[in-house]
């Protein structure tokens, strides 16, 4: 097929998976003539004044807007750098309240954890010398976007060169916003825990709304592999078994048999390599997880998962490490969020972990059966810690995978250089 014709047929397949996935693509709507008046404050530029830059202040108000309107994309530039951290804060407030509605490092509520990724393309946002975001973000009276420095530098021509250069958030005014319509929150959460002693808590929210998305990491820091074998569980209105819990973190995010080894990012599911561990994101568009008085999102291992998994994570010398932005619309007032840890502490740590795995290490064989002692294990791969929980057939259902060079199969993706 000439290359021209491939190209329309991505662009054609592309549009098309845009317009399903989300109301803000629907491009069958693109006729209507709607009545409200778009405007885009600018800031951070050096086109703007003094104090809508780094230069005055490390806290920036990027927009300051008068409702009812909706929020329909935000942009940021890069840094004259290209490189940005978690030292960016993403800050939104709607209707006057105390308490953000939005707290994230800006980088991860783009899904780009820690900034470490060049390009990311999902329905939602994206990432290309730029951050884009379409989440619709409607108001009823006022609402304030701030990015907040959260570092040692002073406002300043350095402070200016390291934080996105431009800004620009495009609103669309309303006569009324309906009585149904929630208010858009985000929040980052990251905790070192032994698993197998307590679940990893991604949200606690109080009050109606609904779920739309997330994304996650999961690594073991200082050691290679991790384990792929925990749920994700939402618990609706309190109750005590969740509604909704998925079987696996790869399967929650739309994959198998551990993580793929290259990146995959699609519309609403993907996944990348996160320094020695997963990055991975989902958004539940069509099948957004509703709640009328509070929702609680936590990971861990299921009641009849295999007790070896909490044997092995259940001590406090073989963490895991997990990372998170959750995506919810809810009415307001809304439960405080999670306050910030220091930005020194949101950075991967770089950490040699004993990872515990002495008493057996289990070999794949070519039947996925069999299991071998430790002794077969090299004192080397012990060393280094490299055994990886994954999974196999019934008969053997789950095993620890020793992380041996060149192909291996149902493994996690090679390690990307880091701690």
């Amino acid at each position: 097929m000439p290359m021209g014709q491939r190209s329309g047929i991505v662009i054609v397949i592309l549009l098309l998976s845009l317009a399903f996935a989300s109301p803000a693509f629907d491009i069958a709507d693109l006729s209507h003539l709607d009545s409200g008046r778009v405007y885009a404050p600018n800031a951070l530029w050096m086109e703007n004044p003094i104090e809508l830059t780094f230069g005055h202040s490390r806290e920036v108000t990027v927009a300051d807007l008068k409702g009812p309107a909706e929020i329909t994309m935000i942009h940021f530039a890069m840094p004259a750098t290209l490189a940005l951290g978690r030292e960016a804060i993403l800050r939104i407030f709607w209707d006057d309240e105390e308490s953000p509605s939005v707290e994230c490092p800006l980088v991860d509520f783009f899904c780009d954890p820690a900034g470490q990724y060049d390009q990311v393309n999902t329905c939602l946002v994206n990432k290309r010398r730029g951050f884009n975001c379409y989440f619709p973000m409607p108001f009823r009276k006022h609402a304030v976007v701030q990015l907040v420095y959260d570092g040692d530098l002073p406002p300043g021509p350095e402070l200016i060169s390291k934080m996105p250069c431009y800004s620009y958030v495009m609103v669309r005014t309303k006569t009324e916003i309906p009585e149904d319509s929630g208010y858009f929150h985000a929040s980052w959460r990251q905790e070192s825990l032994p698993l197998g002693l307590r679940e990893y808590l991604a949200l606690d929210a109080v009050g109606k709304g609904k779920f739309i998305g997330w994304n996650v990491t999961v690594r073991r820091p200082g050691s290679a592999g991790y384990p792929v074998d925990m749920n994700e569980k939402f618990f609706i209105d309190g109750e005590k078994q969740a509604s909704v819990e998925l079987q696996g973190i790869e399967d929650s995010f739309g994959f198998s048999w551990g993580f793929p080894p290259s990146d995959n990012v699609f519309p609403l599911t993907g996944y990348m390599k996160f320094f020695k561990g997963a990055a991975a994101y989902r958004f539940f568009l069509n099948d957004s997880i509703s709640f009328s008085r509070s929702l609680r999102v936590t990971i861990g291992f299921g009641e009849n998962e295999h007790p070896m998994f909490r044997e092995v994570f259940g001590k406090e010398t073989n963490p895991l490490q997990l990372s998170s932005t959750v995506y919810w619309y809810q009415k307001e007032p809304h439960h405080p969020l999670p306050p910030l840890p220091p930005v020194s502490e949101r950075k991967p740590p770089r950490m040699t972990i004993l990872s515990g795995l002495s008493r057996k290490c289990y070999r794949p064989h070519r039947s996925f059966s069999h299991a071998v002692s430790a002794s077969s294990c090299t004192a080397e791969g012990l060393r280094k810690k490299s055994c990886m929980l994954n999974r196999v057939t019934a008969s053997q259902r789950w095993m620890v995978m020793p992380m041996m060079a060149g192909p291996r199969r149902f493994t996690t993706a090679a390690p990307m250089p880091g701690p």
